[in-house]
Order: C-alpha cells, then sequence, then structure tokens
C-alpha cells in the first residue's frame, strides 16, 4: 500500500499553536475540503510566500458582518478558523498568486497577535466530539443530510475520494459532515455555524435543520401542511 502524499498527523503534531490568518468575505474551509483561491492583495500575498517555504500552513477566517468599514485594517472575523495546507501554488507575473487550500483541521483563535503585514494568531487545534453510545444516531443523520443534497451526492463522495488519497483513510463521521456541508449550497453563515460546532451529533442536526430550511425555500406552500419535524 503506498504511503499518502500527506502526513497530516506529523503536520499537525508539529505546529506550534500561531497561525498567519488569511480572513475571507464568503470563503468557509471545512477539514478535508479544497478551496481554490486567488490571492492579489499585497499583504497576503506576503503570508503565501512566508508560508510556503515554511510550513506551509494559513488559517482561513469567516469576516464578520459589516467588515468592508475598516478592510484595510484588521475588521472582525469569526473565532472558528480552519487550519489548511497550501497546495500547488502558481504565481503570476503580476505577482498575483492561485492556489489550492485543503482544509487540515479545526481551530479557535485564542488570541492575535500583533503583525505586520499580514494577521497572526495563537489558535488551538480542536478535536471532534462523537458523544458514546450514538454512533447508530450519526449514521441516521448522515442518511438523512444525504438524501436532502439531491444531485450533488458524487461531490460528497468524490470529495472523500481525494482527501483520502491526498492523506489516507479517515472514517471519523464528523468529515462526513463536513463533506456534506462543503457540497451543499448553504449560506456562509450556515455553513459557519456547521464549522464551529465540535460535537458531531450536533453538527450533524445543525446541517439537517439548515437543509430542511434551504430546500422549503423552494417548495410550495400548502395549506394543512404540518410541520415535519413535530411528528
Amino acid at each position: 500500500m503506498s504511503t499518502p502524499p500527506l502526513d497530516t498527523k506529523a503536520i499537525l503534531e508539529s505546529f506550534q499553536g500561531t497561525a498567519r490568518l488569511f480572513p475571507l468575505p464568503s470563503v468557509v474551509l471545512f477539514p478535508d475540503g479544497f478551496a481554490p483561491l486567488h490571492v492579489f492583495e499585497d499583504r497576503y500575498v506576503d503570508m503565501v510566500q512566508e508560508a510556503i517555504p515554511d510550513d506551509g500552513l494559513i488559517a482561513t477566517a469567516l469576516l464578520k458582518p459589516g467588515y468592508t468599514e475598516g478592510y484595510e485594517g484588521a475588521p472582525p472575523i469569526h473565532r472558528t478558523v480552519c487550519l489548511g495546507k497550501i497546495l500547488r501554488p502558481r504565481s503570476h507575473p503580476n505577482g498575483q498568486l492561485d492556489l489550492l487550500l485543503y482544509g487540515l483541521a479545526r481551530a479557535r483563535i485564542v488570541e492575535e497577535i500583533p503583525s505586520q503585514p499580514f494577521r497572526r494568531a495563537r489558535v488551538e487545534l480542536l478535536d471532534d466530539v462523537v458523544p458514546p453510545g450514538n454512533h447508530e444516531q450519526v449514521a441516521l443523520r448522515m442518511r438523512r443530510a444525504l438524501d436532502l443534497i439531491p444531485g450533488r451526492q458524487p461531490m460528497v463522495w468524490g470529495l472523500r475520494r481525494m482527501s483520502e488519497q491526498l492523506r489516507g483513510v479517515d472514517s471519523a463521521p464528523g468529515r462526513y459532515a463536513d463533506a456534506v456541508a462543503h457540497a451543499s449550497d448553504l449560506p456562509k453563515e450556515a455553513l459557519y455555524e456547521v464549522l464551529a460546532e465540535t460535537d458531531v451529533l450536533r453538527r450533524f442536526e445543525l446541517l439537517i435543520q439548515h437543509l430542511e430550511a434551504r430546500a422549503a425555500e423552494g417548495a410550495p406552500k400548502v395549506a394543512g401542511d404540518s410541520d415535519p419535524r413535530l411528528n
């Protein structure tokens, strides 16, 4: 059996707890997810150029509403981030960069560290929590979540295959919730709620709630319909 090209366990074990922050207005990266990014601001070009010869790690952070005011400084960001590994960086003649960022792990910002020209923070990595005795409930919620993304299920399995080729097999149930969220068309605020939840059972419940709400938006309203959540 061939060795996966990315030893994520070793990468995370050697991580010293200080992350370069890449605040983004609409990207919510999940562990085992992939985000193609075009980096054009000078400060973030500097960040990537520093990261590549070092550990290749940056953390994506979702900007809070109203970020346009004071964007050139340090606008507010959500505390839960995704630590990612830079893959396939490519430079353009104008100095801008394209890269693929692979999500490694959830993390929570403990405190920001004064830094220029880009932001840094001390973060703590977050482990998934699977309450004992709830594996069957997790499996049921996984099936329900998949049922709510018809036409997008192949994206979930494709994402899982790509991550397994990159890091090896990881059958942790939380990664499946993340894959469904990544493949969904949920708004960024809903995706962030899913990212921020470490309890896997609760993560699936949040995901299903948001997917059901999204499905209901396009469903015709019929008089007398009961709320299926009350059945």
